[in-house]
């Protein structure tokens, strides 16, 4: 494995590296990148209008030696590039072309139609695409995480065969929930609350809790929903923006951000909720968005309320009936599910049974792995 020296930022989770098997090459190589002091909206701004692909473009040069080097030394059979950042598949065009190894450029987030990006003007988004038109070409197969992901990305190229991009989505490792102890589970709950725990980050226009702030406020307005007995708890980088709305809609002691966490502890937190909350905000792409954390909520076997357009996300919680689906810009509805499942939870009705079980099991990661070991045999083979 091929990858950056630690880069220099405060989200860490050390106990990741623990998971990684003891007998696995892995080579660190230079990266260069902005410093650190510089401002990150000045980072931000070169990037897109400079870089044109990511501010990892300075690692191109260091990962291509370091990884030719390595298939000169070892006995490597085929090339695997995943991405973001994107320069990772410029990385694996360039390895494919010296060596013609075969390559899967795996994108675990869309390069153009991205849900949370946008290019500056209508030149930068065609050289992108013309970048990922090559790796389309070039790669003997290409694996995505939904189908409206592999549907636009087809769209865009449509001179790419449709068997050579396939649907390969992110799961949740059953080992991380049997690690779990009951009564550090039991520590992160709510004493004769009812908590609703959101996982993951928020950024930008669109992934914001803004509607459901706005909705959660109205609801605690309601005779029928006790201020004392709810508790809204954000488990990832909330971000001040989310911090400001929490104050500004005074909901300081309904709600709780803990910043940043290890993922154990994420998992701790997201175990001890009675509801999940998913968050998928409305703008060109969502329907793509196939965020990893929504294989956990499964797993979990709690209930979901999902904030989603129609969409992979949205579509997969109600096939696995673990949840209930509200659109995400409804105040007024969304306001309504929040009471309507606390009343649920003050009766002791709320849903407790899990998920169906082939659904869950379809996104449990060995047998993702599996797939990917197959595909990895078919190019290897020449199929």
């Amino acid at each position: 494995m091929v990858t950056a020296r630690q880069p220099h930022t405060r989200l860490k989770d050390e106990g990741l590296s623990d998971e990684i098997p003891q007998e696995a090459r892995i080579v660190r190589t230079a990266d260069l990148r902005f410093p650190g002091w510089l401002p990150w909206r000045l980072r931000a701004w070169i990037t897109r209008w400079l870089l044109l692909v990511d501010e990892h473009i300075g690692w191109l040069f260091f990962s291509t030696r370091a990884a030719l080097q390595c298939i000169q030394q070892e006995s490597i059979q085929a090339i695997y590039s995943s991405s973001a950042p994107y320069t990772d598949h410029l990385v694996g065009y360039r390895l494919k072309q010296h060596t013609k190894l075969p390559w899967i450029a795996d994108f675990r987030d869309p390069w153009i139609g991205n849900f949370s990006t946008n290019f500056p003007t209508r030149l930068h988004q065609q050289m992108a695409e013309k970048m990922e038109g090559d790796v389309l070409r070039v790669a003997d197969r290409v694996l995505v995480v939904s189908e409206p992901m592999r549907q636009a990305m087809l769209s865009r190229h449509p001179q790419v065969p449709e068997a050579k991009v396939t649907v390969l989505p992110n799961g949740y490792d059953p080992e991380d929930f049997s690690a779990l102890q009951p009564e550090m589970v039991q520590a992160m709950g709510e004493v004769e609350r009812c908590l609703i725990v959101y996982s993951g980050s928020f950024y930008g226009q669109r992934q914001t809790a803004q509607k459901f702030l706005q909705a959660l406020k109205r609801t605690l307005e309601r005779p029928t929903v006790s201020r004392e007995r709810l508790r809204v708890r954000f488990v990832g980088n909330a971000g001040k923006q989310t911090l400001e709305q929490i104050q500004s809609y005074s909901l300081q002691d309904v709600c709780q951000a803990t910043g940043y966490l290890p993922h154990r502890e994420s998992l701790l937190h997201l175990m001890a909720a009675d509801i999940l909350l998913l968050i998928i905000g409305r703008g060109p792409g969502s329907e793509a968005v196939f965020t990893g954390k929504i294989f956990e909520y499964l797993a979990s076997g709690k209930t979901i309320l999902c904030l989603a357009d129609p969409g992979a996300a949205a579509d997969l919680v109600r096939e696995a009936q673990a949840g209930v689906v509200v659109d995400p810009e409804d105040i007024a509805e969304i306001a309504a599910k929040i009471e309507s499942l606390y009343q649920e939870w003050d009766s002791g009705r709320l849903k407790r049974q899990q998920p169906e079980p082939e659904v869950v099991r379809r996104y449990d990661r060995r047998a993702l792995s599996a797939q990917l070991a197959q595909i990895l045999d078919e190019i290897i083979d020449g199929g």
